[in-house]
């Protein structure tokens, strides 16, 4: 049986003297880059500071004592992450791929940038979104529900690159990694999304509507 210590060891990456972004005491006026799986914070570090991801993509997942991950949401440019409603982080939060991220200390400013109750209705939305598509019993509608998502996340333009594995999209909707690159492959035989490019990670929406109707 795999211990929650052990499932720590097996999902944070290699100690890099930097692992994790408060040991570095960011300000609100310094941006820092992280590198792709690099830690930023960890489940029980104290949450003093919120993060605004300038490029990039993250990760906030959660650990569960059989060592099983649960990916609870993704943040992309311009979105926000880190805030709590406690003292102190429940979860984990990592770079998917090479990051800028801009930190703001929450007890360190008579003012912040942002609202924060923006952000908490924000984390509220996507952990609502989440729900539905894991109470969906079909793995088909699960996907297509995450791809609206980030379809959503992406205005004005029906070609996207998804940044995250296969393996982040299954812990993130509850399913097996098989399952999902099956159902990627319905939606693309169905005439519904194109994927091309390294990785076939380059994603075109060829039929809205029935994607939305999956959705639905």
């Amino acid at each position: 049986m795999t211990t929650l210590n052990q499932a720590v060891d097996r999902h944070l990456p290699a100690s890099t003297g930097m692992d994790f972004m408060e040991q570095r005491k960011p300000t609100s006026s310094t941006a820092f880059k992280v590198r792709a799986g690099q830690g930023i914070y960890c489940e029980g570090q104290r949450a003093n500071v919120i993060y605004q991801v300038q490029s990039g993509a993250v990760r906030v997942y959660r650990l569960m004592q059989n060592g099983q991950r649960h990916i609870l949401s993704f943040y992309g440019p311009e979105e926000w992450f880190g805030l709590q409603d406690g003292p102190f982080h429940d979860d984990f939060a990592e770079a998917i791929c090479d990051c800028q991220l801009q930190p703001f200390s929450i007890g360190g400013l008579p003012t912040l940038p942002v609202n924060l109750l923006g952000i908490a209705l924000t984390s509220l939305a996507y952990a609502n979104s989440r729900q539905l598509m894991i109470v969906r019993q079909s793995a088909l509608e699960r996907v297509a529900v995450f791809m609206k998502e980030m379809a959503d996340r992406h205005p004005g333009v029906n070609e996207f690159e998804l940044v995250m594995s296969r393996a982040d999209i299954a812990d993130y909707l509850g399913l097996t990694v098989e399952s999902v690159a099956r159902s990627f492959t319905k939606l693309r035989t169905s005439g519904i999304i194109r994927l091309h490019g390294r990785g076939q990670r380059y994603v075109r929406i060829v039929n809205a509507d029935a994607l939305a109707a999956l959705s639905m």
